[in-house]
């Protein structure tokens, strides 16, 4: 059962999925035969389809034996060379294409040989995992967010870091719940946050839904209810108007760079809108209605929708363009310098108040006090608008108006008011005679 067939790139053998050692106890219990392949420091199993016993089995030969009563061993043992033969050669082939040669190729191959898999003929079936991905990918260019483009290039980068680490040839009809344990374990070993795995679990069913749609699979298994988008509810802050009011009264003139960084920022505070929308607006975005200046404003994010906000220009606003942007809109900063330079003046207004994260990472729960400065960045600016106008009153039909916010349950979720601040407002709406 040892004694292999050589083969100058491999080695095959076929043998029992239950031990000689049991199958000498009871010469006539059925075992299936697999294919085991050896090749480089890899090894492949695979199945056979085929039953037979010790009795009937020919260890040397890794054959069915030429006995009278034996039902179908010519075929049986037909179809084993057939395999064995088909494998040699596809295997040499796949050597000549390419030397990452992986347990799933050759499997996907054997499916196909053995008709268990079925290409689809009417597409191009030569594109890789990665070539469709790429496909996706330029078919949403120019009509979703560079934000959501970029996160996608981020995921099939860990996708492609996952495939070199296990050396596993990536197939879309072989995606399972065993890879999906095994994805998450990885990047939980990169000490990847919670939100941060769940992001790319999700972009990667979306990957998988094309694939699928497309015709490149047929494979649903990531549909189970188990291949699940792990998400946590993350510590947020927002500034109340009077911290805002605060940021904007701080003379900064002695540091222009910062000064900038709070200057963009307040405008997102003032606007409501996403740093891709807030920063590096421009004269050409004003507009007036009826008397009033507005920034007329085409969400980048909401490009499907082609949802254009229009938010009035406040007073403020106004203050810090005359003041010191020759009455036009701060220019455009680089949103990592913004995020540093603005929690420095958090940190100059001395917002040192610690607050309580939250949070998993590399699957370790964490749980740490920080300074409340060191906790602002620019998504801060869009939640402080929204909480505040939601605080103060203003109805959350119309908040959505300016946020750009399509559903109520994201609103609610995204502020992250508690429930007695939000029965606290439904009261004061007037919904109760109180």
């Amino acid at each position: 059962m040892n004694k292999g067939v050589e083969r100058t790139k491999g080695t095959i053998r076929f043998a029992f999925k239950v031990s000689k050692t049991k199958l000498e106890e009871n010469k006539n219990l059925q075992s299936i035969i697999f294919l085991f392949f050896s090749y480089g420091k890899n090894r492949f199993k695979y199945s056979t389809g085929y039953k037979a016993s010790f009795n009937n089995w020919d260890f040397k030969k890794q054959r069915i034996r030429n006995k009278v009563g034996i039902e179908d061993k010519d075929k049986i043992n037909e179809d084993l060379s057939e395999l064995e033969s088909y494998l040699n050669k596809e295997y040499s082939n796949l050597l000549k294409e390419s030397k990452n040669v992986s347990n799933e190729l050759l499997k996907y191959k054997l499916d196909v040989f053995l008709s268990k898999i079925i290409p689809n003929q009417e597409i191009d079936t030569n594109l890789s995992f990665f070539d469709v991905i790429d496909k996706y990918i330029e078919n949403k260019e120019g009509n979703i967010s560079i934000i959501t483009i970029r996160s996608y290039k981020q995921t099939k980068k860990r996708l492609q870091e996952y495939e070199k680490h296990f050396n596993k040839k990536l197939m879309f009809d072989y995606i399972d719940m065993r890879f999906y344990n095994e994805f998450n374990t990885f990047m939980e070993s990169k000490k990847y946050a919670l939100n941060t795995i769940g992001k790319h679990i999700k972009n990667f069913k979306t990957f998988l839904n094309y694939a699928l749609s497309e015709g490149y699979t047929k494979n649903q298994k990531f549909k189970s209810n188990d291949f699940k988008v792990l998400k946590e509810i993350t510590t947020e802050i927002y500034l109340s108007d009077a911290e805002i009011q605060e940021m904007f009264d701080k003379d900064l003139s002695k540091f222009p760079e910062v000064e900038l960084a709070r200057d963009v920022f307040l405008m997102g505070c003032y606007t409501g809108q996403r740093i891709s929308d807030y920063n590096g607006l421009s004269e050409n975005d004003v507009i007036e209605i009826d008397g009033y200046k507005y920034f007329e404003i085409k969400q980048k994010k909401n490009k499907k929708f082609h949802r254009t906000v229009h938010c009035p220009i406040t007073k403020e606003m106004q203050e810090i363009m005359e003041l010191r942007h020759n009455s036009n809109p701060p220019k455009r900063i680089a949103e990592a310098i913004l995020n540093d330079y603005i929690k420095q003046v958090g940190q100059m207004l001395e917002w040192n108040t610690l607050v309580k994260c939250e949070y998993t990472k590399g699957g370790i729960e964490y749980s740490e006090m920080i300074p409340k400065y060191d906790l602002i960045k620019s998504h801060t600016a869009r939640r402080s608008f929204c909480t505040n106008k939601y605080k103060a009153g203003m109805s959350v039909f119309d908040i959505m108006l300016f946020s750009g916010h399509t559903t109520e349950k994201e609103f609610y979720k995204y502020i992250r008011i508690k429930d007695k601040e939000r029965a606290a407002h439904i009261v004061k709406s007037g919904f109760f005679n109180v």
